[in-house]
């Protein structure tokens, strides 16, 4: 190494090092946020799917008496027309 080579080097270095550590913190903040995000889709996700199973197992209470209660009968006609459209609406969705 000749010592214009290392003048250079000494000179545009520090640049050098200055523009990787901000560009080392930008990467590591975007994964971050990334991370942040998916962790609280994950979150929304598992409510649904708690959130679905009640009502499954609601309209299963319902099925087993809608035999004897016609107005148990008519509200599990009504909440089953909603699943159907709502399966319907998310299958549409779906590639």
């Amino acid at each position: 190494m000749t010592e214009k080579t290392f003048q250079a080097a000494v000179q545009y270095g520090s640049i050098v090092l200055g523009i990787s550590v901000i560009f080392n913190i930008y990467v590591v903040m975007h994964h971050v946020e990334v991370y942040r995000d998916a962790t609280r889709a994950d979150a929304v996700a598992q409510q649904m799917a708690v959130r679905e199973q009640a009502i499954q197992a609601l309209l299963q209470d319902f099925a087993v008496r809608s035999n004897t209660d016609p107005q148990i009968a008519q509200i599990f006609k009504q909440a089953q027309a909603t699943n159907v459209a709502a399966v319907a609406a998310r299958n549409s969705v779906q590639p």
